[in-house]
């Protein structure tokens, strides 16, 4: 648990986010797809925050307006994909992200998983109107 990922199981993972980002960019990406990238941000993002990898400050701001922006879009049009700058952005998230994975121990990443599923929870339920107890 104190050891990084193994390498075999990391590069799975990446690979599942890298596919993800392509079919984003071939026009070819759908909902499921925006919300696995947009995982990939916030996974990255907290990551961050507890030390590992360094971000410009603005990258997953950006990261997350770009996200946001596909996702409307495709509500809008039924076509979830990025352009050139959006890819070569989210591409920066990914490239730290695999950084990440092959330096953080599994426990830290069960950790940031647990807070992102604990999150999301959070704001599917204030989007529904439901308030979760404490």
């Amino acid at each position: 648990m104190l050891q990084p990922i193994v390498p075999a199981k990391a590069g799975e993972i990446s690979l599942d986010y890298h596919m993800t980002l392509e079919a984003l960019r071939s026009g070819v990406g759908n909902q499921y797809h925006v919300g696995s990238m947009a995982q990939a941000i916030y996974m990255t993002m907290l990551l961050n925050q507890r030390g590992y990898g360094a971000a410009m400050p603005d990258l997953f701001r950006d990261a997350e307006s770009v996200i946001l922006r596909c996702r409307q879009a495709g509500l809008e049009t039924g076509v979830c994909a990025v352009d050139s700058d959006a890819y070569a952005l989210l591409g920066q998230v990914l490239t730290l992200f695999d950084q990440q994975l092959a330096a953080a121990p599994v426990q830290e990443l069960i950790a940031v998983n647990a807070r992102l599923k604990q999150l999301f929870s959070t704001a599917n339920a204030q989007r529904d109107g439901k308030e979760l107890a404490p």
